[in-house]
């Protein structure tokens, strides 16, 4: 749903301890294992006359050739070559020849990977794994298929092994090994794995503590959790987010002593980190401590005006509060009202007037904030940071788009460079339905940031460009531009998943949009966009069984957040499962609700499947 040293195949990380089963290429064979297998007797004919064994002994350019040599190695080039139809016959008819290659299974278990066929891949790899017990990379690309197939205790004893046996890799394969006993919630299982590692680092190693805090938070052992955040605030005591972290561990534990001596810590630790005073701010906000309030507001307002083209953290800390505390309306006329005294007790104090404008803009008192905003921009009118409170009072205060855009091109004048604009231009435009507008300044937006650098913004431009061409229907620009953004970042969640989604719906390059579906939840496996997504790809190829597998987790997964479109898939599942009651009673639910697809009703009617 929209939202290396190894071998020729190869892993891309041990250390994610995810199941690779795909390489990033793409896939131009469709097919799938079975269609591959039906036509089989002729393609083996094929490989049958190309690859007459050689004569063991035979020597060939210093090396001695083993039996059937010949037909391995035309399997790999065909592999390599990308002919992955010609290899997978060509290593089943290897296998008959000699079944005791590890490498050759290893192969096999990567092309059923292709195709997404678990229990294959699985058995292959298992094959592999047992034939070459001290190859480490078959040791560890079955240890991610296991993880896949949520086998997360043998993954993590195949991990731990590979640790055993391989000092230089030690660290990697150790967490690897954490990490699935973890999922599996083993977590004394995930802490021995992790103290066995300690016994070769230092004592305060970083990577050790912070998978330690993460198990500890996970299994919701508090005390455990303090006592390593704590070691870690010691061992880097430069490194302010490990005191915020313990701070916020205390207030989980609703232990207020320690809670505030963390926070006195921070403020004389970092005295004059504005960021750190405003955290400070909006904690005493939050206990409604208002002479400390003050006093941090008195104190976050000296530390900004030390940089006055800064945004202010500050506003950040207050609308986080407001956000927790819907129905303390008054906070904001209380924070105006404070600053407003700041500003006559510091007259010459710019920040304390930026401050006041902006709570004024965010109050009841909007029409004042714009005009001391204003007053503002006229005195520093390069000033970028005097314009953002500004933009985001039209953006979401006044509701005005066309009060937005005005403002948006008064600030192009004086930013010309500034990303922010397009990419608000750009969303509004979207929002107006002015798909090609919206292209145009999306265009804009990658320009800018590509010229500057600016990677993060860059990858969200290219998926804006990606969706507003499929909505277009300009498909084959859509699939370039994904294509492009995943040579720049293969690993891009969104990408992954939204280019999966509408290649499905268009019933196009099934097997590819799986393989792209797959490294999402090789990232976030529990992730229920991304599971419905995997698990309807898995429908459109008629895969209904295993497809019911995954909707039923992402169902699971999304508890009470469930979407109407997840449901609707899953019905849909059942019907063609042949459970056409249980589907009937899903499909009127979603209807009794309001939502659905436009096809719902039809479907309720006729009882009969439309896509």
């Amino acid at each position: 749903m929209i939202k290396n040293n190894s071998p020729l195949w190869g892993i891309t990380t041990i250390i994610g301890c995810v199941l690779i089963l795909s390489s990033c290429k793409t896939v131009k064979q469709t097919s799938t294992v079975a269609a591959r297998r039906s036509g089989a007797s002729s393609l083996e004919s094929v490989a049958t006359a190309l690859n007459q064994p050689e004569t063991k002994g035979k020597v060939i350019e210093g090396y001695t050739l083993q039996n059937n040599d010949r037909v391995y190695f035309n399997a790999i080039r065909n592999y390599v070559q990308g002919k992955f139809d010609t290899a997978f016959v060509t290593l089943n008819y290897y296998n008959k020849l000699d079944s005791t290659n590890a490498a050759a299974y290893y192969y096999l278990a990567s092309l059923k990977g292709r195709a997404n066929f678990l229990k294959p891949t699985l058995t292959d790899a298992g094959k592999a794994a047992s034939l070459a017990p001290d190859n480490k990379w078959i040791q560890a690309f079955y240890a991610n298929i296991l993880a896949f197939d949520e086998s997360y205790d043998k993954s993590a004893q195949i991990f731990s092994d590979l640790a055993a046996k391989n000092p230089v890799d030690r660290a990697q394969y150790y967490i690897a090994a954490a990490k699935m006993y973890s999922r599996s919630k083993n977590y004394a299982a995930a802490l021995k794995v992790l103290d066995t590692l300690q016994l070769t680092r230092p004592p305060d190693d970083e990577d050790i503590l912070m998978e330690k805090q993460n198990i500890y938070m996970t299994s919701k052992d508090l005390p455990n959790a303090i006592k390593v955040t704590q070691q870690l605030a010691d061992a880097y005591p430069l490194s302010p987010e490990y005191l915020i972290q313990l701070n916020e561990i205390y207030e989980i534990q609703g232990n207020t002593e320690q809670s505030l001596a963390t926070i006195k810590l921070l403020q004389d630790r970092f005295p004059y980190n504005d960021d750190i005073t405003s955290y400070t701010f909006g904690y005493y906000l939050k206990k409604r401590n208002m002479e400390m309030v003050t006093e941090s507001l008195n104190e976050y307002i000296d530390a900004a005006e030390k940089n006055q083209e800064k945004d202010l953290s500050i506003l950040s800390q207050i609308g986080s509060y407001i956000s927790n505390n819907p129905k303390d309306t008054a906070v904001l006329t209380f924070m105006a009202e404070l600053t407003e005294k700041i500003t006559v007790q510091k007259p010459n104090s710019f920040t304390a007037k930026r401050l006041l404008a902006s709570l004024n803009l965010f109050s009841r008192k909007g029409a004042l904030g714009l005009q001391q905003s204003e007053a503002l921009i006229k005195d520093r009118p390069h000033n970028y940071a005097l314009w953002t409170p500004v933009l985001s009072y039209y953006l979401y205060y006044t509701n005005d788009q066309d009060a937005t855009l005005k403002f948006l091109d008064r600030m192009e004048v004086g930013f010309p460079d500034s990303i922010d604009i397009p990419m608000n231009k750009m969303f509004i435009y979207r929002g107006k339905d002015k798909i090609d507008t919206a292209l145009k300044y999306a265009f804009k937006g990658l320009d800018l940031s590509q010229k500057q650098k600016a990677t993060e913004r860059e990858i969200i431009f290219y998926n804006s460009i990606a969706e507003y061409y499929n909505e277009l229907k300009q498909y084959l620009k859509s699939d370039s531009v994904f294509e492009d953004l995943l040579k720049k970042a293969p690993d891009n969640i969104m990408a992954l998943n939204n280019y999966a989604y509408y290649l499905s719906e268009r019933g196009e390059r099934l097997e590819y949009a799986l393989n792209l579906s797959k490294k999402t939840l090789e990232q976030q496996y529990d992730e229920p966009n991304y599971l419905d997504t995997y698990g309807w790809i898995l429908y459109k190829m008629k895969r209904y069984e295993e497809a019911k597998v995954y909707i039923e987790k992402a169902i699971t997964n999304a508890g009470n957040d469930v979407t109407a479109v997840v449901l609707e898939h899953y019905a849909d599942i059942e019907f063609q499962l042949g459970h056409v009651d249980n589907a009937l009673k899903i499909w009127k639910a979603i209807d009794e609700a309001g939502q659905g697809s436009a096809l719902l009703k039809k479907k309720i009617k006729d009882k009969k499947l439309y896509e």
